[in-house]
């Protein structure tokens, strides 16, 4: 039995960049744009209260497609800070444009080019560990609260609170303690979140701070951090 003559290389089929390959990328361009358009009509994001000059207090977050990098700085203090802010992504955006010149193989089989498809999956994998870790520790802070919205019966509610548990060291309108600093006017100085977090972790203030936590439920909080944010 003999052996077929080995097969001529068949040549590959070509396709123009115009108009082919434009076509294409023009039709996933417009794929994309109509997902992102229907996702924003679909899930409404909320906004946050309006942007005050005066708050010193407030802490920004950015959108979740910087989370990562976001976090990824935390891990650069001090003199570190410009190795995760300039050397790393220099050295990242050199490699990307390098990256042709390096492995000039034709071939698209991944398992015939671990080395690429192994660094394109620790990259995916090292962007979304970094998101949700940042997701978690905002969390954990009280970065991202959601509060309910502010009723006359929560403020009602706050301001007995207020008198029974923080009056005895904080001042307010003239009346109280003087131990802490004056909340007289405390909602022009900072907003509704910030104050809740004070209220359940008083250390974010000052690690030294003699504020004990106090003991209150959920709902009993926001009633304090809704009088407290409209005392202006």
């Amino acid at each position: 039995m003999t052996r077929d003559a080995p097969c001529e290389k068949t040549e590959r089929s070509l396709s123009l960049f115009y108009p082919h390959h434009l076509f294409l990328e023009g039709v996933t361009a417009v794929l994309a744009f109509l997902a992102i358009a229907l996702l924003a009509f679909v899930w409404q994001v909320p906004l946050e209260e309006m942007a005050d000059p005066g708050d010193v207090t407030y802490v920004p977050r950015p959108e979740w497609y910087f989370l990562f990098y976001f976090q990824f700085l935390k891990y650069f203090e001090g003199q570190l800070v410009v190795v995760g802010t300039c050397i790393l992504p220099a050295l990242i955006f050199v490699l990307l444009i390098l990256l042709p010149f390096l492995d000039k193989r034709e071939t698209t089989n991944i398992r015939k080019r671990p080395v690429a498809a192994g660094i394109c999956l620790l990259s995916v994998f090292s962007v979304v560990a970094l998101s949700v870790i940042s997701v978690v520790e905002d969390d954990l802070h009280g970065y991202r609260m959601e509060l309910p919205p502010i009723t006359e019966e929560q403020i009602a509610e706050g301001k007995d609170i207020f008198s029974r548990f923080c009056q005895i060291c904080h001042s307010m309108d003239g009346k109280g303690g003087f131990i802490a600093p004056d909340l007289t006017q405390i909602g022009s100085r900072a907003n509704r979140v910030y104050i809740e977090r004070v209220v359940l972790q008083p250390q974010i203030v000052s690690k030294t701070t003699i504020m004990s936590l106090v003991p209150l439920s959920d709902t009993e909080r926001h009633a304090v951090s809704a009088y407290l944010s409209r005392k202006k």
